[in-house]
């Protein structure tokens, strides 16, 4: 059974970090290039909206009794497959998922523009997910 709980509290951890992203995305795009922390914080933000994205995809995928995903990317797959999110969406969060294992496993080589090409270009892709789960779980509930 979908705990509805569960997916709220990390709806909220990705809108909290949504929160602090649009900040950063409207910034002066030099500012960000020179501050150290406002880079780490990007960084750390989007690690922990991804990874709330794929805990939502997960407990979803492990609820419903589908597919099991071998990879993060697969989790938005299998949720295309479903029909929860649509092509474009799935695909953008796969990359996003890639994305996050390059944060957590190869930090050192991150190439600082496509930190701010993911602010610039991605972020709505956050909004869109948690519009589109909220949408699933009202249809669930009917």
């Amino acid at each position: 059974m979908i705990d509805e709980e569960i997916i709220e509290s990390k709806i909220d951890i990705i809108l909290t970090n949504l929160s602090y992203l649009e900040t950063v995305r409207s910034s002066d795009k030099t500012v960000f290039f020179h501050s150290f922390e406002k880079k780490q914080a990007t960084k750390h933000s989007l690690q922990e909206a991804i990874e709330a994205s794929l805990d939502i995809a997960n407990h979803l995928i492990a609820e419903q009794g589908w597919n099991r995903a071998e990879t993060y990317a697969e989790m938005f797959q299998e949720l295309h497959t479903h029909q929860i999110i649509d092509k474009p969406l799935m695909e953008s969060l796969s990359d996003m998922a890639r994305f996050r294992n390059l944060l957590v496993h190869r930090y050192g080589i991150i190439d600082e523009q496509r930190v701010w090409s993911i602010l610039q270009e991605d972020l709505d892709d956050f909004s869109l997910f948690v519009k589109n789960i909220e949408s699933f779980l009202q249809h669930m509930t009917k």
